[in-house]
């Protein structure tokens, strides 16, 4: 038996784009490829994101999520293993919702790794987070952190 009203060309692609986007949200936390600029997942991945007390032959030193004013600086560090082309993020910094910084860095290819750092003093006591952003302010990553006495 025929149809009489034949399924639109795009009718089967509807259907495949809810099933996928259903199951895409509910693995979206277990996702660790990021795009950016438009580039396919599998070419730009964050490989590591952290914040450490000192970088040392450029590597992160002592990974914490609580820094003492003593210390005089918290690091934001971040590695691609695959870096399709040069790019540009930020690492945006807050204390307590408010922008601090507004780090600008460059990736290049095929693997980069970079780091940003603020000082610290009395003032900075509080909650902290940095928000690993592209170009566009697209959100890769957020880090959060604390500054005590």
């Amino acid at each position: 038996m025929r149809l009489k009203q034949p399924i639109g060309r795009y009718g089967c692609v509807r259907v495949w784009m809810v099933m996928i986007s259903v199951l895409g949200f509910w693995l979206l936390p277990f996702q660790t490829t990021i795009a950016v600029f438009g580039a396919e997942p599998s070419q730009l991945q964050l490989f590591q994101a952290l914040m450490a007390e000192d970088i040392f032959s450029n590597a992160p030193r002592n990974p914490t999520a609580v820094f003492s004013v003593e210390q005089k600086k918290a690091i934001c560090y971040t590695s691609f293993n695959q870096v399709p082309q040069k790019l540009i993020i930020y690492h945006n910094w807050y204390h307590r919702d408010v922008p601090s910084a507004k780090i600008r860095l460059t990736l290049k290819p095929p693997s980069w790794s970079t780091y940003s750092s603020i000082e610290l003093n009395q003032s900075d006591i509080g909650p902290w987070r940095v928000e690993i952003t592209d170009e566009s302010g697209n959100i890769i990553e957020v880090l959060r952190f604390s500054v005590t006495e």
